[in-house]
């Protein structure tokens, strides 16, 4: 930082010695090259800096937004959109993959704006990562957000297609109560919301059940096997006593929807806290659904 602002030339040459001789695969030292070039103007060295730390480090998921970054602080969209598009078709696995498909996504929505292409993309995405709810809650952010009010149709056509997933009974149950809360806020058929709400109290009594069951499952293999070996040894059976089962699981709420005359309006809350860790915050805010998000994906070993 002194020599930055002292003598160009010589920070240059501090940073050239330590990232090509004593620091080669250190990406820090050569985020901070890279944003001092950009800075002086030196866009193609920023872009040569980075380029080879990608080379000698691969697989880093900073290093490529950061490469995005600089195209698009450039006016460069189309190169932005490239390198986007070939982290996400060289990506060592799938999960990564879907991490920038959802970067991609969200260039396309906010910076180009080509909100088709942005779907296009979280649904290919979705294709390759048919177990992912974080592609399906990108794409109902996306629908959500155009326009002032959102198209009820194409945003329950989002909800049909996670709930028509591979996604785990537990997200379905998710998405489901999702769906009448969105009906109650934005629904204009109030016969379409009472069959959702049927449609949901069903799906409700399913996975119950199957909770139910699953817990009368494992308490029917949890006796101890000494018992069983001293009961061979005597000869006699005797009546053990019985088994207390834990209580079942509370089903997420199934009550009918409050009448908006008699009740206050309900604060919903759409963060998923128990799949991607994020703190309750009792507001309604799709927001959080979406891009605010931050989703890395492991880093590479």
């Amino acid at each position: 930082k002194y020599l930055e602002s002292h003598s160009v030339e010589g920070a240059r040459n501090v940073y050239r010695r330590a990232c090509t001789i004593h620091l080669p695969r250190k990406p820090n030292i050569h985020l901070n090259w890279a944003a001092f070039e950009e800075n002086q103007g030196n866009l193609d060295g920023a872009r040569d800096i980075l380029k080879t730390l990608e080379e000698a480090v691969p697989g880093l998921a900073m290093v490529t937004l950061r490469r995005v970054s600089l195209e698009r602080r450039t006016g460069n969209l189309v190169n932005a959109e490239r390198i986007f598009r070939e982290a996400v078709e060289n990506a060592k696995d799938t999960n990564s993959a879907s991490f920038f498909s959802v970067k991609l996504a969200r260039f396309l929505a906010k910076t180009k704006g080509d909100t088709e292409g942005a779907k296009t993309a979280l649904k290919e995405a979705i294709e390759k990562d048919k177990e992912n709810a974080k592609l399906y809650l990108q794409l109902l952010d996306l629908e959500f957000q155009q326009g002032v009010r959102p198209d009820e149709d194409r945003v329950l056509q989002c909800f049909d297609l996670a709930m028509a997933s591979q996604l785990s009974a537990d997200a379905k149950l998710t998405f489901s109560q999702r769906k009448v809360e969105f009906l109650e806020d934005f629904g204009s058929n109030v016969e379409r919301l009472m069959t959702v709400y049927e449609e949901h109290q069903k799906l409700v009594k399913t996975h119950s059940g199957g909770k139910k069951r699953a817990q009368e499952g494992a308490g029917d293999d949890s006796a101890p096997s000494e018992k069983k070996h001293k009961l061979e040894e005597n000869g006699t059976m005797s009546v053990p006593p019985p088994m207390t089962m834990p209580p079942p699981a509370p089903a997420p709420n199934s009550m009918p929807p409050p009448d908006p005359n008699t009740a206050p309006p309900p604060s919903y809350n759409y963060n998923w806290s128990t799949g991607y860790n994020q703190p309750s915050t009792n507001q309604y805010n799709y927001q959080q659904w979406g891009y605010g998000q931050q989703y890395y994906p492991p880093a590479s070993q």
